[in-house]
Formats: structure tokens, C-alpha cells, sequence
């Protein structure tokens, strides 16, 4: 594999796409797979991956080659050899030094804290570049999974309101460096 971009968890090995493994990932499923290293994923992406985030994403890394690491990370099961989510940011850092977090398991490894355990990877990096003040992540407002891990990485709700894009109310959840150190 070539030199990019990972972490190390306890249970997780996360590689960030660069624009090489983006455009694989959306045009040729198998070179993907071999160039993680990783077993054939039939159930590959996870829900909410879907064609035009992959492309969304794809495009990003085309146009900011430099930011690999603030757009996709895949979650790779080093014991299993094998893809269990995805996960990231929605772009570099904003002047104020907020970036935006999301993640999708396969449904198979959900309830497991692997989610959890990627945010706080994650959130781990992200905290690494002085210039990051908050992670924030939004979520659907009923009652789902994805609360309870945002929870757990320690993220607080700020705000609940109706996305007209989305259509459903949306709540906004909110994570600052200060709250890491504690």
C-alpha cells in the first residue's frame, strides 16, 4: 500500500481516501478492496455511502488533494481483514475551526462500540491540528443509534431544528478541545 493517511485504535485500523481510493471505491470495487488490503466487502458501502456522497466525495479530493484525511476514513477490522464503516468530516477545518463529523456502520458490526471507537479516532486526529476548536455532527432528531454515540465520544445537543433539505428535524451535537482534555 502506498503512505496514507492512518490511524490506530484499539479494534480498528482507519485509512483516509485519498483521491486514488475514491475514485476506486466508486469505479472499480475490487482494485478497492485489494489496495486496502482487505477481504471482498459484498455489502459494500454502508447506508448513507451511497453513489453521490462517494462521488461528492471523490470530487472534494480531486479539488483538494492536500486534504486527504478531511473527507472519508474507512474502518477496517485488522483482525478480520475486513471493511466494517465509514466515516469523516465534511472538509478542513472552517476559519472558526469547526469541522463537521459523520459515520455509517455495516449493519452488521453496529452495536459493538466500533462507531464510537472510530468517532473518538477520529475526533483524536482532528484535535491533533492545533487549529481545531470543535467537531460537531448532525444527526436525525428521533431517537436513533447514532445518539447514543455521540453521547458516548462525549458530545453535547445544542439545537433541534427542521432541515428543509432532509425533510425531518435535524439536531445539531457539539464537541469541543476543551472537553477532550478533561
Amino acid at each position: 500500500m502506498s503512505d496514507r493517511t492512518e490511524i490506530v485504535s484499539q479494534r480498528l485500523r482507519l485509512v483516509a481516501l485519498d483521491r486514488e481510493l475514491a475514485e476506486m471505491q466508486l469505479n472499480d470495487r475490487p482494485a478497492f478492496f485489494a489496495a486496502l488490503g482487505v477481504e471482498r466487502e459484498p455489502s459494500w458501502p454502508p447506508e448513507l455511502m451511497d453513489e453521490s456522497a462517494m462521488t461528492w466525495n471523490r470530487d472534494q479530493l480531486a479539488a483538494h488533494p492536500g486534504d486527504a484525511g478531511w473527507y472519508s476514513w474507512v474502518y477496517v477490522s485488522p483482525i478480520m481483514n475486513r471493511l466494517l464503516g465509514i466515516g469523516g468530516f465534511q472538509g478542513a477545518p472552517s476559519a472558526e475551526g469547526e469541522v463537521e463529523i459523520g459515520y455509517s456502520m455495516l449493519v452488521s458490526y453496529r452495536e459493538q462500540g466500533l462507531a464510537t471507537e472510530a468517532v473518538n479516532a477520529l475526533m483524536g486526529w482532528a484535535y491533533g491540528h492545533e487549529h481545531v476548536k470543535r467537531v460537531i455532527a448532525r444527526t436525525r432528531s428521533d431517537r436513533n443509534p447514532s445518539h447514543r454515540v455521540l453521547e458516548k465520544a462525549g458530545f453535547k445537543q445544542v439545537s433541534t431544528h427542521m432541515d428543509p433539505e432532509e425533510g425531518f428535524e435535524v439536531t445539531l451535537w457539539s464537541h469541543n478541545r476543551a472537553q477532550r482534555a478533561a
